[in-house]
């Protein structure tokens, strides 16, 4: 059963849960600068990073951050706390599980979406990968970002109900709850553009609707 073989191994699991986030860390790093290199042909509107926590360090270049390294021990530490207090006050070990998977299962989505980020903007490089240039909107990323959440979550959910393991549940949880922020981050994005820009309109004489952008990778990932 997953969930007692993260428990017997907690100790090792919150080491790993730490080295997922400095693994996302470096590889949003890793995206901004690659998107960099192919804005000529696929531009976004503001920040790489999603989760405003990490914009300004990300768009500083800022590779080492005593933050980022602080929440990297903190996941850590709290997850050997965890542990600990599960097996001290004889706590089901489910509830280790659903915490486990709320983080790593959240990472997985994020971390994939990277690898698929680098890959995209490699290809972008090559002369003739595609014609003209695109320019994803704001409330366009989050809304993206916040499906992909969505779809993990629902992915999470079927691999709980036959397996009945708290670790999905806590996965499927931890996504909901990033899809939500970002839905809720995409709205603000969409009225902050409106208000920016008042009565403006397409060349058909249509006003603009970010909604209308054709659908690119997502950039970065939110650090959670």
């Amino acid at each position: 059963m997953i969930d007692r073989v993260l428990y017997d191994w907690g100790y090792v699991v919150a080491v790993v849960a730490g080295l997922t986030f400095a693994a996302d860390w470096l590889l949003t790093h890793a995206g901004a600068k690659a998107a960099a290199l192919v804005k000529d042909r696929l531009a976004f509107e503001g920040s790489y990073e999603l989760n405003p926590t990490w914009q300004a360090q990300i768009d500083a270049g800022q590779r080492f951050s005593w933050r980022a390294v602080g929440v990297g021990i903190a996941l850590v530490f709290l997850g050997g706390l965890g542990r600990l207090l599960v097996e001290s006050a004889e706590i089901d070990e489910a509830f280790f599980a659903a915490g486990v998977g709320a983080i790593m299962l959240l990472q997985t989505p994020i971390l994939m979406q990277h690898a698929a980020n680098l890959q995209t903007f490699r290809s972008l490089r090559r002369p003739g990968a595609v014609e003209g240039a695109l320019r994803q909107s704001r409330r366009f990323t989050y809304e993206q970002a916040s499906w992909t959440f969505v779809r993990y979550a629902v992915l999470w959910l079927l691999l709980w109900v036959p397996s009945q393991q708290a670790f999905f549940l806590g996965g499927a949880a931890a996504c909901v709850g990033i899809a939500i922020r970002f839905r809720r981050l995409g709205r603000a994005a969409g009225a902050a553009s409106q208000a920016d820009a008042p009565g403006m309109a397409d060349p058909q004489g249509v006003a603009s609707d970010d909604d209308d952008v054709p659908s690119v990778p997502w950039p970065a990932e939110v650090d959670a």
